[in-house]
């Protein structure tokens, strides 16, 4: 009956005024009172029964009209309906259309859906002017900073100019149809580059992308634990964790054998209790999630068992210690990412030089200029008290100075420009080092293993770790 629905009810429901359609891309919507979808075959009476397992005022059937079991998430299958009682009495029903029905609409969806933004970005491009039009791609090291997530070299430039850089070859760009919202993949010297569409509206809409490079993976940082007491393990702290809190897990009754809670009657879900968190101050009374008041516990039920995760506070003398750890790790962070930097910058240069010989004859070109006006003001047109040369107008001296300066001139615009081998070999040699310091799963290997010394040699509990 109900695969003759879908092939009849369009037909049907056009036909009678008192039900609406709709289209979503996975389905029809019918909208109408029950008599009126009724009578156009949409529904039949006994279908409005309640299921068990359903929501009251909703029901589901397959496509040959048997019910669907509320577990089964088949709402994509050709022909599913499902009928739901809106808040004024009336009925809605979605019919599920055909797969090449549902394909078709998703691709036009897509394409509607990319077409506004299009329009957006358009409209915004338009009000910022030139200043993006033509962009000059922008490059540089990130260092010093004293967080970790500013160590990475970075760019700033159209497709075609990070792609003329090596970054995102023959790949489709954040914002093209079909493209990913991030995409991930290496530079010329073969390290990890994550691109994506700035922030700015205007920058997105002139398609100007942001690409980063870290000088070294980030590796999730893995928690570890210990055990504390019988029957409770506790986290082991790390700098990049909380610094005045200590986390224990276990059931109620360990807990309150370990003396980290005073009773049962304070764990969520007693009597009065809040059924998933409580929270305490240092003396145990009750407390919100405040960050002037006096901090002193929190205890979360973890799963629908007897665990629970308890929050405690540190001592000051602790804290302060963390945030010591936590500031010379920063120091630290902050010296090697200037090394990194610069050995990431002469990594560059040496085995893909940014500068073309182009550009270094031009640049030569300007400072040769810039040092020889500095040599005739400075040395020739400048007094020292009553003391100066006298090159006049004409003379045979001022004419030789002129053919010197000329032939420096041409000296830069002729000599052959060569490139150091042995600094090309020595910088491919580093740049086979820097790679395995780069290589993310062997970094995630050495930083698993490192953690796993530091809780095998974690000391009791309050002691620095």
């Amino acid at each position: 009956m109900a695969l003759g629905i879908v092939a009849a009810t369009p037909a049907a429901a056009d036909s009678l005024p008192d039900i609406t359609k709709s289209s979503r891309w996975f389905c029809d919507i019918y909208s109408g009172t029950a008599e009126a979808l009724i009578a156009a075959d949409l529904i039949t009476r006994a279908q409005l029964q309640p299921q068990k397992g359903r929501q009251p005022g909703v029901t589901a059937f397959h496509a040959h009209g048997e019910p669907c079991q509320a577990h089964l998430r088949v709402w994509r299958d050709p022909g599913y309906k499902v009928i739901r009682q809106q808040d004024d009495g009336s009925l809605c029903v979605e019919v599920t259309v055909s797969r090449e029905m549902q394909a078709w609409r998703r691709k036009a969806e897509k394409a509607a859906e990319h077409e506004r933004e299009q329009q957006q970005m358009d409209k915004a491009l338009s009000e910022c002017g030139p200043e993006y039009r033509n962009w000059k791609l922008q490059h540089g090291y990130r260092n010093g900073q004293a967080t970790w997530q500013a160590d990475y070299e970075w760019w700033e430039g159209t497709k075609e100019q990070l792609q003329r850089e090596g970054i995102g070859g023959g790949m489709l760009f954040p914002g093209e149809p079909g493209g990913p919202e991030e995409l991930h993949c290496k530079c010329a010297l073969g390290f990890d580059v994550r691109v994506y569409l700035p922030g700015s509206t205007q920058k997105a809409a002139a398609r100007i992308y942001t690409a980063q490079s870290w000088y070294v993976p980030h590796t999730k940082e893995a928690k570890q634990y210990v055990q504390h007491a019988p029957g409770v393990m506790r986290e082991v702290w790390r700098p990049s964790g909380w610094r005045g809190r200590d986390f224990y897990y276990g059931k109620a009754e360990a807990l309150i054998a370990a003396g980290l809670v005073p009773s049962l009657h304070l764990f969520p879900g007693r009597s009065g209790m809040n059924k998933q968190q409580a929270s305490y101050r240092q003396d145990w009374t009750p407390a919100t999630s405040s960050p002037h008041m006096d901090f002193g516990a929190t205890i979360r039920r973890r799963g629908k068992g007897n665990e629970f995760c308890l929050e405690l506070a540190v001592s000051d003398a602790e804290e302060k210690r963390r945030e010591h750890v936590c500031m010379q790790r920063d120091t630290e962070r902050s010296e090697r990412a200037k090394v990194l930097a610069a050995e990431r910058e002469q990594l560059r240069q040496a085995v893909q030089p940014e500068t073309t010989a182009e550009e270094f004859r031009a640049r030569r070109a300007e400072l040769g200029e810039f040092w020889l006006k500095m040599i005739w003001k400075q040395v020739f047109a400048n007094a020292e008290g009553a003391l100066s040369f006298e090159v006049p107008e004409g003379s045979a001296l001022r004419e030789d100075l002129a053919r010197a300066f000329q032939t420096i001139r041409d000296a830069v615009q002729e000599a052959d420009i060569v490139r150091d081998k042995k600094q090309v070999v020595a910088a491919q040699t580093r740049l086979k080092l820097v790679a395995a310091r780069n290589d993310t799963g062997l970094q995630s290997v050495l930083e698993d293993a490192k953690r796993l010394r530091l809780v095998r040699t974690a000391p009791g509990d309050g002691a620095p770790q």
